[in-house]
């Protein structure tokens, strides 16, 4: 089961109240809602999540809590009401890395999908159909920050992948063994990140959650890699609206990364709605 990060610490900076109102806009299996509830059981939750099969999962029961299932980036439009507190936690869940079916890891052989949310959008392995190498290079290179770019792009393009396991031997012949682990990450990164717009979304989220958060509402991102971080960053630092509460992101102490290790990279900022 998925194992929700920096729980203590996401509590802490969204300053719950006792009454408040708050959207979890990454639901997932709801730990991070549950915290919430257990911390104040008067507040009231919307829990949002694109992907249908999290959802189905949930096992939170609670009159307090409107599950929608809904894309952050169009929080103003499907909640009208202010909100005390806004939290975000990027990137994926154990369950969809460790179901084979979603093709999110190359630790599974499964179809080449990526998609958040299945009944919407192109899978991955039909878009490469389509790409040419100057474009996948672009998403391996910005999006993966890989500095094969080209010669991996060039490579999948030749071979059309179908599934995660034909993916993952197209670079296994070309890369040495040493390393090999991170640039798979890299590309399957990039290419998750395309498939479902992932940056672009969370700009548009960060936006929508400044509309809906009243005077003194906060908001609260957890993200897993440099690239979103710097959106956030910038988005805080930016945004005349809102004041930055933690000058430093906040880390994962020693204790939940030996726990949980896959909460290594997870790195938490805080803004506060003037």
């Amino acid at each position: 089961m998925h194992e929700p990060v920096l729980v203590e610490e996401l509590l802490f900076w969204l300053n719950i109240k006792e009454n408040g109102i708050y959207v979890d806009c990454t639901l997932g299996s709801g730990g991070h809602t549950k915290a919430i509830f257990e911390k104040a059981k008067k507040v009231k939750i919307y829990g949002i999540d694109r992907d249908l099969e999290a959802i189905s999962r949930l096992k939170i029961k609670s009159k307090k809590l409107k599950v929608l299932r809904a894309n952050f980036r169009n929080l103003s439009n499907i909640i009208e009401e202010k909100v005390n507190g806004v939290l975000f936690d990027i990137g994926i869940s154990s369950e969809q890395i460790d179901s084979p079916e979603r093709g999110f890891s190359y630790r599974f052989d499964g179809p080449l999908d990526l998609r958040m949310d299945q009944n919407r959008g192109v899978p991955c392995f039909e878009l490469l159909e389509e790409f040419k190498r100057d474009d996948l290079e672009f998403i391996l290179k910005n999006y993966g920050e890989e500095r094969r770019s080209k010669k991996i792009a060039a490579e999948i393009i030749k071979n059309k992948p179908k599934t995660t396991g034909e993916l993952v031997e197209i670079i296994r012949r070309i890369t040495p063994y040493k390393g090999r682990s991170r640039v798979l990450a890299r590309v399957f990164q990039a290419l998750r990140i395309f498939v479902n717009d992932e940056l672009e979304c969370l700009r548009e989220g960060l936006c929508e959650a400044t509309k809906i958060l009243e005077k003194g509402g906060r908001v609260c991102v957890i993200s897993y890699h440099s690239l979103e971080d710097r959106i956030v960053k910038r988005y805080f630092k930016e945004e005349p609206a809102l004041i930055v509460l933690t000058k430093k992101p906040v880390r994962p102490r020693e204790s939940e990364v030996s726990r949980n290790p896959r909460s290594r990279s997870a790195k938490l900022r805080c803004a506060e709605k003037q």
